[in-house]
C-alpha cells in the first residue's frame, strides 16, 4: 500500500510545486484549508503531513490546524512548510511536536530528504 503525504497550502501553486517534487511512490493529499485538512486527515490518516501556517482565516490557521492534528494523533508526522521564520513560531510549533521546519523558499533536495527522513 502506498504511504499517503497530505499537503496543506491554501496556495495551489504551493501544493503544486510540493506535490510535483513528491516520489511518484507516495499517494499526495491535498487541502486548502483547515478545515478540508481536518476531514481529509481524519479520512485519509496520512503517513506525513505538509503544514503551512498562514491561511485563509488568518495566521494562526495553521496553528489551530497542528493543535487538532495533534489531538487526533499526538504521533502525527507534521512538517511545517512555511514562509514564517520567527523564533517563537518555531518554538510553538516544537512544542506542540512538529517533526520539522522547512521555510520557503524551499528547494526540491530539502523535500525529498525531509520525506525519506520520516517515510522511507
Amino acid at each position: 500500500m502506498l504511504k499517503k503525504i497530505l499537503i496543506i497550502d491554501d496556495s495551489l501553486f504551493m501544493r503544486t510545486i510540493l506535490k510535483d517534487y513528491l516520489p511518484d511512490e507516495y499517494k499526495v493529499i491535498e487541502a486548502a484549508s483547515g478545515s478540508e485538512a481536518m476531514e481529509k486527515f481524519m479520512k485519509e490518516k496520512p503517513d506525513l503531513t505538509l503544514l503551512d501556517i498562514i491561511m485563509p482565516d488568518g495566521e494562526e490557521e495553521g496553528l489551530n490546524v497542528l493543535r487538532n492534528i495533534k489531538k487526533i494523533n499526538p504521533e502525527a508526522n507534521v512538517v511545517m512548510v512555511t514562509a514564517v521564520g520567527q523564533k517563537t513560531v518555531k518554538d510553538e510549533c516544537a512544542e506542540m511536536g512538529v517533526k520539522d521546519y522547512i521555510l520557503k523558499p524551499f528547494d526540491e533536495k530539502e523535500i525529498i530528504e525531509m520525506v525519506n527522513k520520516y517515510l522511507a
